[in-house]
């Protein structure tokens, strides 16, 4: 591998979030928020380590989805571990379009597009496509992280951008807000729950969740 390769990963779910995988995955880059279109994200990615289900995608010709953009050194066996549900899948870079607010996002996808040889952009496709029940939720927390995560882009209707586009959320989905399940959740004040669950109710998707006690 050329010393000067660059690796960049398409971070879709709790990724989003700054404050998330810098303390849980050392991941500390700047967000770069983007759409990448031709990806579907749903909840699918069934993981068999912390029985639950979370955030995968699938291609999808006439399908888009907000994200961000993470520069890597490298795809690291800390990272697959991290993504051991998961394939990394190279992108297209034509495929990705910046966020009109980033500049920064505009400046680095221009360089990529510039050095197709040496920058390559992946995305983390899940192994499994299974929808979500009873022993595999999807866990209220970790879309909290993903939602926080969106809230920090400083893009017009990003959060509601993700829920529009991420489907079957009407399978398994519990609030463990009272007692966290989620691996590697973000910090989420009150004052944010109550706009998480603003926006998903105002998006029709709130009805599909089940209150868990403890």
């Amino acid at each position: 591998m050329a010393t000067n390769q660059k690796h960049y990963l398409v971070g879709y779910g709790s990724l989003l979030s700054h404050d998330s995988r810098s303390r849980h995955s050392n991941i500390f880059c700047p967000n770069m928020p983007i759409t990448v279109n031709g990806w579907q994200r749903e909840w699918l990615a069934r993981g068999m380590a912390h029985l639950q289900t979370a955030l995968g995608v699938s291609q999808v010709e006439t399908a888009r989805l907000n994200a961000v953009l993470l520069r890597i050194e490298q795809i690291s066996p800390e990272l697959r571990d991290r993504e051991q549900d998961y394939q990394f899948i190279e992108v297209d870079p034509d495929s990705i379009v910046a966020a009109q607010e980033s500049e920064l996002a505009q400046t680095e996808l221009a360089n990529i597009r510039a050095n197709p040889d040496t920058c390559k952009i992946y995305i983390c496709a899940n192994l499994n496509k299974i929808p979500a029940n009873s022993q595999y939720p999807i866990y209220q927390t970790y879309i909290d992280t993903c939602l926080v995560g969106c809230f920090d882009m400083g893009v017009v209707d990003f959060a509601a951008e993700f829920i529009q586009h991420t489907h079957f959320w009407e399978h398994g989905w519990i609030n463990d807000r009272k007692n966290c399940l989620y691996a590697r959740p973000a910090i989420v004040t009150q004052q944010q729950h109550q706009q998480i669950d603003r926006l998903l109710e105002q998006h029709q998707v709130l009805k599909y969740r089940q209150e868990k006690d403890g």
